[in-house]
């Protein structure tokens, strides 16, 4: 059992990480550091010796920690991580990491002159039916891709510091640069500031990448948690409802297209489109939870999904949006 592992950050995803972290059993307990005195003392009453609180300077001077997961802010991640990168840890940095992308430049040199390795928490890249469309994309037997939905929208919780956007559309961020070899443009964005100026609470952005069209749609005031993600080729079509526990992802043999011209006499030619409608399938996948498998990955240090570059990469995008 491990006794390296220490978690920056305990509320609200970082009480998430604690259970984890107990379930999967590898650590006899861990190290949680947070500036709210008060939070860590509500999460060693409910954890109980699994936890024990260190401050911020003694985790970083404690050689033994080997694994530091900072589940904190991006306003509060910079200042921390100047510090830890120092200290030749292996850093777990939840996404979206930063918001600025002076503060990557900064952070990449500092990375350059250590031993520190860090990755970004972007889950969906651990996630067993991700990986399977990934799967099917490879393949080739789809058809070309066409249209891809992204549809991200549930009830809270609603940050202070990001918009909705930055919150949650760079899950799906995520995704696209996993799924796609392409280069992602932004092309249009509508957003809607419901609570207060410039928060950004519900988001319709549009992309391109190569021929393909790509909508995202976020919201944290949907009455209802939806995740989707609906791809058009010119053969088929898929849906991946993460919702759907009995039938995550269906395959509809559907399609539509107009007739080529070179088919037809200029007397008979018809611009009808034609709509095909074939069999349909649902896949069912014996999957992990893939907060699990982040975390596995991140302490047995498999390969990088996520690296800086990649997370500076998805800031990259939502600057060409204008919107953070």
């Amino acid at each position: 059992m491990m006794k390296n592992f220490a978690l920056i950050g305990c509320g609200y995803w970082g009480t998430i990480i604690i259970n984890t972290l107990k379930k999967i059993k590898k650590f006899e307990y861990i190290y949680i550091c947070d500036e709210d005195s008060l939070k860590t003392r509500i999460i060693e009453e409910r954890f109980g010796n699994f936890v024990k609180i260190i401050k911020i300077k003694e985790l970083i001077k404690n050689k033994n920690i080997k694994h530091v997961y900072l589940a904190t802010p991006p306003s509060k991640n910079f200042s921390l991580l100047k510090d830890i990168i120092s200290a030749n840890k292996n850093i777990l940095l939840e996404k979206p990491g930063f918001s600025k992308l002076s503060e990557f430049k900064i952070i990449k040199k500092l990375l350059s002159k250590t031993k520190t390795k860090i990755r970004f928490g972007y889950i969906y890249l651990y996630n067993d039916y991700v990986k399977y469309l990934k799967k099917l994309i490879l393949q080739k037997n789809i058809g070309k891709i066409k249209y891809i939905s992204f549809q991200r929208q549930n009830f809270g919780p609603i940050r202070n510091d990001v918009s909705a956007f930055l919150d949650l559309a760079t899950h799906d961020l995520s995704i696209l640069r996993y799924l796609l070899n392409g280069k992602i443009v932004p092309k249009k964005i509508i957003k809607h500031d419901i609570l207060r100026k410039n928060s950004g609470d519900i988001v319709f952005a549009n992309f391109e990448s190569g021929l393909t069209r790509i909508d995202i749609n976020v919201s944290w005031l949907n009455p209802e948690k939806v995740r989707k993600i609906t791809i058009i080729t010119d053969k088929k079509m898929i849906l991946y409802d993460e919702m759907d526990l009995q039938k995550p992802i269906k395959i509809f043999d559907n399609y539509a297209s107009y007739p080529k011209i070179s088919k037809y006499s200029k007397s008979y030619f018809s611009k009808k489109v034609f709509i095909y409608k074939g069999k349909s399938r649902f896949i069912k996948l014996k999957d992990k939870m893939p907060l699990d498998s982040e975390i596995l990955s991140f302490i047995q240090n498999d390969k990088n999904l996520a690296d800086i570059t990649f997370a500076e990469d998805i800031i990259k995008i939502t600057k060409k949006l204008k919107i953070i």
